[in-house]
């Protein structure tokens, strides 16, 4: 599912119901569709279905009976159950059969939506696609316990409507988390709107988040609406909060108590219907402690607390990131082939530090795809500073960080490569007569030459003889 469209499988009896739900979620699914109980398990024993939206009476079979046979043939396919005779006792076999949820018809096309979004979205947490980039939650790619760990506690958190702090150093993905919490909340089909407070000035940003009224200050020519009437019924995220200054501390305070605000130049308040998710990479409670950060704001915003970890303290992740970023790079580089690391690279990428986290990382990746001539990314293609402790003047970065038998293969990779440009260099780039003279077949000349990373175009003053008419 991470490649493609997730797929999702409407059942019902009813023509008119099938083919509402199949408009309603066109735009987020593939859909298929079955009239019967005995359709759909056809569809399920052949195809790969991510979310099933099943109605409970049908003439052939009950949606529960579907969902024990979903349970069997599909394990990992989440079920829904939908039923205008919904009882407790109904509900509760639904969820014990493993159903994600159920709806009592008639209902709003808008509130299935939602739920459907959610089951999706959780489809896709299961479902990770070919093993090459497993993402743990939508946008966020890990294997690491710490990181299986935090979306655990981030799909509790985003089921519950509670005002979310992320906490993490720079570059470590707290956006990314806070897209997750919302697209994996009840909220996800409304908009998430986020804003940088570090980013704005501060004489700008109370109007950017509040609104204004028609001349409140000089060029208010109309009323504006801010961010948090914008992100109405949806989630509003407030990135480097820690930046804010203390007056805008006071006001965000009492919109949060509230649930309303008031616009720069008017006396009324408005209520809005708001999820904030707010984050910084200071440490707010000692700003708390020295006064620069009010008290009873921290604990406003400090009711659903996530901690995001550094990409030290998740080094399992480096390499599987490494490969994802590497991958991303060869789509945008098209033309150039590119196979993957050295195990001296990945040991050194393995053991930096990481300050920037994850951001830092992936500058790093594209760097190297950038300047490396190989379609293997060494060592030596890496910034300096991944390399803490070598590179001094004369030495070659890449040896203290190899075995013995790593640094002779290098060596003897170095010398082909070398030899290669010589041969080709001495003979006008002409691929014939450099295979000749080195005693090599011309297939394996130029087998040589794509190990190498070695193009002998750019030898060649001429096409080579047999390119002439």
């Amino acid at each position: 599912m991470a490649n493609s469209r997730p797929t999702l499988l409407v059942v019902d009896d009813k023509r008119n119901m099938v083919r509402l739900m199949a408009k309603v979620m066109k735009k987020d699914a593939l859909v298929r569709t079955a009239e019967s109980g005995g359709d759909a398990l056809r569809i399920l024993a052949s195809e790969e279905i991510d979310v099933v939206l099943c109605d409970l009476k049908m003439p052939d079979m009950d949606g529960l009976d579907v969902l024990r046979a979903c349970r069997r043939l599909r394990p990992q396919t989440e079920f829904i159950l939908m039923t205008a005779h919904a009882t407790v006792g109904t509900a509760v076999e639904a969820l014990k059969l493993g159903a994600y949820d159920y709806l009592t018809k008639p209902f709003e096309p808008d509130a299935a939506r939602a739920v459907l979004l959610r089951a999706l979205a959780r489809a896709e947490l299961s479902h990770p696609g070919a093993g090459e980039d497993p993402e743990v939650l939508p946008g966020v790619i890990a294997r690491s316990r710490i990181m299986q760990e935090l979306a655990d506690l981030v799909k509790r958190v985003a089921d519950s409507d509670a005002t979310t702090l992320l906490l993490g150093e720079t570059g470590t993905g707290k956006e990314r988390v806070a897209r997750a919490v919302h697209q994996l909340s009840p909220r996800a089909t409304k908009r998430f709107i986020a804003i940088n407070c570090a980013a704005v000035p501060a004489e700008l940003l109370e109007s950017e988040l509040f609104g204004y009224a028609k001349g409140a200050f000089t060029g208010a020519s109309t009323d504006r609406k801010g961010l948090f009437e914008e992100a109405e019924g949806g989630s509003l995220f407030l990135d480097e909060v820690g930046d804010m200054r203390p007056s805008l501390q006071a006001k965000l305070t009492r919109a949060l108590e509230e649930r309303a605000v008031r616009r720069v130049g008017e006396a009324k308040e408005r209520p809005v219907n708001v999820r904030l998710i707010a984050a910084t990479h200071r440490d707010l409670e000692g700003m708390v402690k020295d006064g620069t950060f009010r008290e009873d704001l921290w604990y406003r915003l400090n009711v659903a607390l996530i901690r995001i970890p550094a990409l030290r303290d998740r080094r399992e992740d480096v390499e599987l990131l490494a490969h994802h970023f590497l991958r991303l790079q060869a789509e945008r580089l098209r033309g150039r082939k590119l196979e993957g690391f050295s195990e001296p690279a990945l040991e050194a990428m393995r053991s930096f530090d990481w300050p920037g986290n994850v951001r830092q990382l992936r500058s790093a990746v594209e760097r190297a795809c950038v300047v490396s001539r190989n379609p293997e990314i060494d060592v030596v293609d890496l910034p300096p500073e991944v390399l803490p402790g070598h590179g001094a003047p004369g030495e070659d970065p890449a040896l203290p960080l190899c075995t013995w038998a790593q640094a002779l293969e290098r060596g003897r990779s170095d010398v082909a490569r070398r030899y290669l440009e010589a041969v080709l260099r001495r003979f006008d780039g002409q691929v014939a007569e450099a295979a000749s003279h080195a005693g090599v077949e011309r297939e394996s000349f130029y087998r040589l030459l794509r190990k190498h990373g070695v193009d002998a175009t750019e030898f060649r003053s001429g096409p080579e003889p047999h390119e002439k008419k």
